[in-house]
């Protein structure tokens, strides 16, 4: 893949080599050749930008370390798109294990397109060619009332309290029982819906730790707004409490990977 290619050729593109504090200062340059592509063909936004990254992922409970990224314009081109990632040869160590990740984003951040996947590179007997598939990133619906972790962001008009070291604020509600958090006791009882929006929350039981004076105020605000909700309305990812048309609390849906 020696041919000319446009990800190197393109002035607009960038290009991100994290060196370790470590490491001794080097010049040697290695690279990584590779193509994206997408299993059904498809027309790029015009504002599509390709981002390839070469990740240390030795540490399976750790956060991967990211080595070399190259960012590309990708709008208005077809795939496959070929690439040209550089690192510095010094920075790969022998029983480490690196793969490599691309991203097709819109100029304003939105994720379109990713890996799935590890593609292994480099070491244990992977080369330095890879060919990699993306899949399209399919935007959430909205969140349901039931079996969404639902995090506290306010009750009435005030936001919500956060303090170190204490779980944040929250609701589940799942087959007739709700748990949850106060941000200080964990709370714990039954609901009851109604068509088309009715939702009656308790009797609620909770904890009896001890709770800074900030937190006990919000845990009494909160334990009040659910006992006094009559019904509830969500909006893409927000749910809100309500007791007819006053809003008591809000919360947004949190999802985990």
């Amino acid at each position: 893949m020696r041919h000319s290619r446009f990800a190197l050729s393109l002035l607009s593109a960038t290009l991100l080599l994290t060196v370790p504090a470590y490491a001794a200062p080097v010049t040697t340059l290695d690279r990584i050749d590779g193509s994206v592509s997408t299993r059904e063909p498809v027309a790029l936004p015009a504002d599509a930008i390709l981002t390839v990254e070469l990740l240390d992922v030795s540490k399976a409970d750790a956060q991967a370390g990211r080595l070399a990224r190259l960012s590309l314009p990708g709008g208005g081109r077809q795939l496959p798109l070929p690439f040209e990632l550089p690192y510095y040869r010094a920075d790969v160590q022998p029983g480490h294990r690196y793969s490599v990740r691309a991203t097709l984003t819109s100029s304003g951040g939105a994720l379109l397109y990713t890996t799935t996947q590890h593609v292994a590179v480099l070491t244990q007997g992977a080369g330095k060619q890879v060919q990699l598939e993306l899949q399209q990133v399919q935007p959430r619906t909205a969140a349901t009332l039931e079996n969404t972790y639902w995090k506290l962001t306010a009750i009435g008009a005030l936001p919500v309290q956060v303090q170190a070291n204490e779980r944040e604020a929250y609701l589940l509600l799942l087959d007739g029982r709700v748990s949850g958090s106060s941000g200080c006791n964990k709370l714990m009882g039954t609901y009851t819906q109604q068509a088309p929006n009715g939702l009656r929350i308790g009797p609620l039981a909770s904890t009896r730790m001890a709770c800074l004076p900030a937190l006990a105020d919000q845990e009494t605000a909160l334990t009040a707004a659910l006992a006094r909700a009559t019904g509830y309305r969500i909006d893409g990812n927000a749910l809100d409490l309500m007791a007819g048309d006053a809003v008591l609390a809000r919360f947004e849906a949190r999802y985990f990977k």
